[in-house]
């Protein structure tokens, strides 16, 4: 999950294994808080721009004393990581994944990764920080700079679902560098099209399954009046995906409905509802929500890699 803030979860690297209590927490949240500009890509990373001062208790710091660099991001982080990993290779391939799939242009932002070594290392960095959010494994955070554009912002941790909040999170910041806004439905149901690696086909066996198995009513109209982070739990992002996924996997009528859409969020905030679109191109689109997840094929799952840290 992602939450967006005023208006709104991965790589491999072969870290030690981390208990599955870290589980309790669920989903990403992305906040946004206006725009920053990013440095260009041929321009060495700065230092983290959120790093306390140096009066700032070692508890708080937020990681920062090495920094790996991939296609789009700067990963800050306080231990060694395996840089061959193949979880790097996948992260490097989602713009193109994203923005081929959503027919959007690519970015040149540079989103930064704040990566902790321990679940209680990051709880305790996101309560001095960013005290009113609810807690999550992961945030996707837009931060505003002088200069029009957001400085793009994610803070997670060397737990279980590593591979898939990255994924989610940094979904999140894609669509933030290139869109003026999006609904947050919408962002939660792509990032969590997107979240899982490019031969899931954008299918999530558990939302599946949980659908599948019912009760469900969709209602997009519902969905689409959401506007805080915190009114969108499980049912909300599994319907969301849902409907993201309808809309990509079935009919070129469906798909250029949210293609057209997106395209109106590049240069218009608030175009208005999607339904009424979607209605005109999908008669009756509830129904055939419905009727569409009792066709969807789960693809066999593959091993995943691992990021293991090494102090």
């Amino acid at each position: 999950m992602c939450m967006p803030f005023s208006p709104r979860s991965s790589p491999v690297v072969r870290f030690a294994a981390l208990a599955a209590l870290f589980s309790a927490l669920t989903g990403c949240d992305a906040l946004r808080t206006n725009p920053m500009a990013a440095p260009p890509r041929s321009e060495e990373p700065p230092p983290p721009s959120s790093a306390p001062a140096t009066s700032t208790p070692v508890s708080t710091a937020p990681p920062g004393k090495k920094h790996t660099r991939g296609s789009y991001y700067v990963l800050y982080h306080d231990f060694e990581i395996d840089k061959t990993d193949p979880l790097f290779a996948e992260l490097d391939a989602l713009p193109e994944q994203v923005f081929s799939e959503l027919k959007l242009p690519p970015s040149n932002s540079i989103v930064q990764v704040f990566l902790f070594d321990t679940q209680e290392r990051y709880e305790r960095y996101m309560r001095a920080k960013y005290r009113n959010l609810p807690p999550r494994r992961a945030y996707f955070i837009a931060e505003p700079r002088t200069g029009g554009t957001d400085e793009l912002k994610i803070f997670t941790w060397l737990g279980d679902h590593l591979s898939t909040d990255l994924r989610h999170e940094l979904t999140h910041a894609l669509l933030r560098s290139v869109l003026k806004e999006v609904p947050l439905w919408l962002d939660e149901g792509l990032a969590g099209f997107f979240e899982l690696p490019p031969h899931q086909d954008g299918v999530n066996p558990q939302h599946l399954d949980t659908l599948r198995r019912g009760p469900f009513q969709p209602d997009l109209a519902r969905l689409e009046k959401l506007k805080d982070v915190v009114e969108m739990q499980k049912p909300e992002y599994r319907e969301a995906w849902a409907w993201v996924h309808l809309m990509l996997r079935t009919g070129p009528g469906a798909k250029k409905v949210l293609h057209d859409y997106l395209q109106a969020l590049r240069t218009d905030p608030n175009p208005g509802p999607l339904l009424p679109k979607l209605s005109e191109a999908v008669p009756e689109p509830e129904q055939a929500l419905a009727d569409h997840l009792t066709t969807v094929e789960v693809p066999k799952s593959r091993p995943r890699s691992r990021v293991n840290a090494q102090k």
